[in-house]
């Protein structure tokens, strides 16, 4: 497959009706080839975001008779893992493929990441083109895409540091932008760097603040 090697027999994976087939077939099949992708990414993600970036296979999610509906690879600066800093991510669901800015409340022990978005709610919101087509993905059932999120309102980002308060199990923003499976197949390396070079602002500040 040309591209990013995300294409139709992918995608159909996620169309697998038992819940452990389609756990085994995106283990064996999706996540190492999404791996070898991140990476290739994780050297052109670090200069997009002035830092060492490392690439991390994302843990499959299996609840009892559900079957995954994501499969990501992370990527993070530290060596504690994606789960515990603020991170980019590359997921792959049914129908899209996602650029995504994460940061769960439990990384947010000191409540630094809430009070930098609180303090930069204004510029974020005046950032304009970079974020027009962002979208909150805080509670997403992996269904119809979240609404365009109103990025161009500092009350938005007010909200998202709102997130970074609640109980640390559930709590935490998770932003970004798909392209559906259609666009996917002729996505570059380059194309999935540029977005994420629009998304890195939000990044860098969560990252700064920990």
């Amino acid at each position: 497959m040309a591209g990013l090697g995300i294409g139709p027999e992918q995608f159909a994976l996620f169309r697998i009706a038992d819940p452990d087939q389609r756990a085994r077939a995106l283990e064996d099949t999706l996540a190492p080839g999404l791996f070898r992708l991140g990476s290739e990414l994780a050297s052109g993600l670090s200069r997009v975001v002035g830092g060492t970036l490392t690439a991390e296979a994302g843990r499959l999610v299996r609840r009892r008779d559900e079957p995954p509906h994501e499969v990501l690879v992370a990527f993070y600066a530290g060596d504690k893992g994606y789960r515990s800093a603020p991170h980019l991510a590359l997921a792959v669901t049914r129908a899209h493929l996602h650029a995504r800015v994460v940061a769960r409340a439990a990384a947010d022990r000191g409540g630094g990441m809430r009070r930098t978005l609180l303090r930069e709610s204004q510029n974020l919101a005046r950032k304009g083109k970079p974020f027009r087509k962002l979208r909150s993905y805080s509670g997403w059932d992996h269904e119809e895409l979240p609404e365009t999120a109103p990025a161009h309102s500092a009350a938005f980002w007010c909200e998202l540091a709102d997130e970074l308060a609640a109980p640390a199990s559930a709590g935490g923003i998770d932003v970004g932008v798909a392209w559906t499976a259609e666009e996917a197949r002729s996505l570059a390396v380059g194309d999935v760097l540029g977005v994420f070079r629009d998304l890195a602002p939000l990044y860098k500040l969560l990252a700064a603040a920990r």
